[in-house]
């Protein structure tokens, strides 16, 4: 933020910022996850603006604005009880209490505390600014990437609504080229067998799973860091009763489950649409999601009852995208893997080397896996687009990991 400041009057003449926090506004608390928080959002509103008035940069299609979905703004909490348990449930009450009195705090010390480098005729060009909660991406049997908003959507494809959650935590406020290629291959039944292997030949010895035409019909499915949650939704839309988790961070866990109640409108509406009245299995199952926080490591008592009341149920297929790069955490990622698959089951370790540590200490997470017990395959690596202007290809190339036990 430092080295911005002597242009911020710049970009605020050509209308790029709200306001600019002053150091003051947050006291000693300049360091919290809240003080860290707003000053991100900052800087990303102003890059965002800066690629935009940039002609020499290129788009690719996942650098480009995204448009508005019907309804952008977060949807109200009690929609969201039937995919969250009751006390994630009143987690979520105070939480949204607590960014009610936040947003309020700001209000009245904005005057104060706050530089307002906007006109006041702006307001069109601050909607044009911001940055959009819902987003839509389909699955392609000829795109590596899939395809986002809804553009060129191919027949056959499964189409998925995400929420962009505004926390930061563990990057997960953005789409990763790794959970596009999972998510792909996951929603292709072809592709989805073959990545599934040993768990989809033990369906096919079940009679009542032999003649499903997805794979993942009715499967149980846990995604690991999930962020935005793109493979959690692609494999709902599939047929498979899905758990989806990430750190336990409020504003990222409301989007989770506001994740759920979007897609499950969108198959409603599919359905009537095709004339569907009564429940199929793909209802079913959908109406069995749900959604909780989780830290890697930890006792795996509130996942394992969000599948089951029991709590005795492991997971078929665990999908972990981009969550590799961090070598200090792959024993925690893995100890879990462990507890929560199931004996048949099978887990999907894609990643990207990003550069923010050694590329040797990211793959050592295969003889970490060895050292634990799992059988270790190394899939087919794909190159995708990188999510943002600027990335080394490399960060789009994805390398997969599949893990199942002896």
């Amino acid at each position: 933020v430092d080295e911005m400041l002597p242009r911020l009057s710049e970009f605020a003449s050509r209308g790029c910022l709200h306001v600019v926090c002053s150091r003051s506004f947050f006291h000693e608390d300049l360091y919290s996850l809240r003080a860290t928080h707003l000053y991100h959002l900052s800087v990303k509103k102003l890059a965002l603006d800066i690629e935009t008035d940039n002609n020499e940069m290129e788009e690719t299609p996942y650098q480009i604005h995204h448009q508005l979905d019907d309804d952008d703004s977060p949807l109200p909490l009690p929609v969201l009880r039937s995919w969250v348990s009751e006390d994630r449930y009143k987690w979520l009450e105070e939480a949204d209490a607590e960014a009610a009195a936040l947003k309020l705090e700001m209000e009245e010390n904005a005057a104060a505390c706050v530089i307002n480098l906007f006109r006041e005729d702006d307001d069109a060009t601050e909607h044009e600014n911001m940055q959009t909660r819902v987003h839509r991406w389909s699955s392609s049997k000829l795109n590596a990437d899939g395809h986002l908003e809804g553009h060129n959507v191919e027949d056959g494809s499964v189409n998925i609504v995400y929420v962009l959650s505004e926390s930061l935590a563990g990057f997960g406020d953005q789409v990763w080229a790794s959970s596009r290629h999972i998510s792909n291959l996951l929603a292709n039944a072809d592709t989805c067998r073959g990545v599934l292997m040993s768990l989809y030949s033990v369906l096919e010895k079940d009679e009542k799973k032999h003649d499903l035409h997805h794979p993942l019909m009715g499967v149980s499915f846990l995604e690991l860091g999930a962020g935005a949650g793109v493979p959690s939704w692609t494999a709902m839309c599939c047929g498979a009763r899905v758990v989806c988790t990430d750190q336990p961070d409020a504003n990222r866990f409301r989007c989770m489950a506001e994740c759920i109640e979007r897609n499950w409108r969108n198959m409603k509406q599919s359905m009537l649409k095709n004339g569907q009245i009564e429940e199929n299995d793909y209802i079913r199952y959908y109406k069995q999601a749900k959604c909780c926080p989780y830290l890697w490591g930890t006792s795996i008592n509130e996942v394992t009852q969000a599948i089951n009341d029991s709590g005795n149920e492991r997971f078929d297929v665990i999908v972990a995208a981009d969550c590799v790069y961090m070598p200090w955490l792959h024993n925690e990622l893995l100890d879990s893997i462990n507890m929560l698959m199931s004996s048949r089951g099978v887990a999907l370790l894609p990643f990207a080397l990003h550069g923010n540590t050694d590329d040797e200490d990211v793959w050592r997470i295969v003889d970490r896996a060895k050292e634990k017990g799992f059988i270790v395959d190394t899939l087919t690596q794909a190159q995708l687009t990188p999510q943002g202007q600027g990335m080394d290809p490399k960060q789009g190339l994805v390398h997969t990991v599949r893990l199942t036990k002896k």
